[in-house]
């Protein structure tokens, strides 16, 4: 069965979606893992321009909508399911909030369902408390990731708070998103919240623009402290999770056969 990961923050612009496309990358290791990436923000998010899907590709919605969760063999999601730089992706473009707390239990079942087909499912949770699913899966995943900002003003409001500052009972690590060698410094924030443990990624000048050219793909192979970072916390993602990371024959694996499958469809 596959495990879930959970990136979060309480507050937004915290880099969710960058952190979470770019943990998946890694740890997908070009089709070796098969690796699911979810996005909860509703319309409010950047990943389907990041994996170049289309809004109206089938999102969660569609899957809980039809009640394919119950109708289908697992092996028929991965055909269904928009596939994009080894990665397979499920939105919430079209998913309302009075939707998702109506068929919450459909949504547990989905997720359930899907551990079944797939090794990781990294999980862009919204930071907003009153979305539904996102307080699902911080409540049931193996995982939570949470980010914070390098500001001062966004730790004083994290210390006020420090009594609440998990969403979740799970292993939580914790993350500097976009990091620089300024005040306040990952001891500071260390010391200040109380954390026994803290990831830094680095902040890289030429990222943004990489995403707006829509060169992500690219950027991932470049000698970066951005991306020595994200490969820091991989490993250590992969040996928290206990995910198999050796070499797989990728022409008989599960990402063969799609690419294969993909191919006749042209």
């Amino acid at each position: 069965m596959g495990k879930v990961l959970a990136v979060w923050s309480h507050t937004r612009r915290a880099g969710k979606s960058i952190i979470a496309y770019m943990l998946a990358r890694n740890m997908a290791g070009n089709g070796k893992l098969r690796v699911l990436v979810c996005c909860l923000n509703y319309k409010c998010s950047s990943l389907y321009r990041m994996l170049d899907v289309e809004a109206s590709a089938t999102g969660l919605e569609e899957l809980v909508n039809c009640g394919i969760s119950a109708n289908i063999t697992d092996e028929f999601f991965p055909e269904i399911i928009p596939f994009s730089e080894d990665l397979f992706f499920l939105g919430s473009y079209k998913m309302t909030n009075s939707y998702a707390s109506k068929n919450i239990l459909q949504y547990a079942d989905l997720f359930g369902r899907l551990k079944d087909s797939f090794d990781l499912i990294l999980v862009d949770a919204a930071s907003e408390n009153e979305n539904v699913l996102s307080r699902l899966i911080l409540g049931t995943a193996d995982i939570v990731i949470r980010l914070y900002c390098q500001d001062i003003e966004n730790i004083m409001a994290l210390q006020r708070g420090r009594g609440n500052l998990s969403p979740a009972y799970q292993q939580t690590v914790n993350l500097i998103s976009q990091y620089r060698n300024i005040y306040p410094k990952a001891i500071d924030l260390r010391r200040r919240l109380g954390l026994d443990k803290l990831f830094t990624i680095e902040y890289c000048a030429i990222l943004q623009e990489m995403i707006n050219r829509g060169s992500l793909y690219k950027y991932t192979q470049m000698e970066t402290g951005f991306n020595k970072s994200i490969e820091k916390i991989s490993r250590h993602l992969r040996n928290a999770l206990e995910i198999e990371t050796c070499e797989k024959d990728t022409h008989n694996s599960f990402i063969g056969r799609i690419k294969r499958f993909s191919r006749l469809l042209k």
